[in-house]
This record gives structure tokens, sequence and C-alpha cells, in this order.
């Protein structure tokens, strides 16, 4: 029981430090290698809980939900620096504008009196 406990607050603990790392990186590239670190020893954790039955860890429910809940909150994080990444990179590396025979740009919805939704 107490190995398992150990693990579960060792989890948390790696939770909380991606979670910071995570909202650092976006300000700091450098941070990346450290994260990367940090989620290596993540999975460590992970493979030596997924060694124990779930009847081993059902007493940990309480850890158990913190780390999913960490976990949703951190993958949130990710998902929003991944997006503001391209978001970034579509204002940076904006592609030309193609436009067509009657002086139109192409792909682009027009917005005119047809177009509307009535």
């Amino acid at each position: 029981m107490g190995k398992i406990s150990n693990l579960l607050d060792r989890l948390i603990e790696k939770l909380e430090e991606e979670k910071d790392l995570l909202i650092e990186s976006i300000k700091d590239s450098s941070i990346s290698e450290k994260l990367m670190e940090v989620v290596e020893e993540k999975r460590k954790i992970l493979s030596e809980l997924s060694k124990f039955s779930a009847e081993e860890l059902e007493p940990f429910q309480d850890k158990l939900e913190k780390i999913q809940s960490m976990s949703r909150i951190n993958l949130n994080i990710a998902a929003n620096n991944a997006q503001f990444i391209e978001e970034l990179f579509d204002m940076i590396f904006d592609e030309p504008q193609k436009y067509d025979q009657t002086g139109s740009i192409k792909g682009k919805q027009q917005k005119g009196f047809i177009n509307k939704k009535i």
C-alpha cells in the first residue's frame, strides 16, 4: 500500500510540474527539454502503477480523481498552446490570396446580398 501511495504522490508532483512547464513553455522554448523529461518520468511512474490491480488502487480513489483532473487540465493547456502556435504560424506565414478570372478571391465566400441567410 505504501508503494502505491508513494507512486501516486510522485505522479501528482509530476503533473503539477508538467502544468507549470506547459504554461512556461509558451514563453520560453528552452523549457521544452525539461518538459520532455517530466513527461518521460511520468510515463515511467504510470508504467509502475500499471503493474497493480484495480483492487489494489481502489483505496486511493481521491488521489486517482485528482490525477485524472490534473491530466485533463494539462491536456487542455497543451492543446491551447498548440492552437496558439498554429494561429501564430498562420499569421506569420499567411498564404498569398489567389484570385479567379472575375477578380474575386478564390476559396473565400462572398458576403453579398445573394449569399446572406434569410
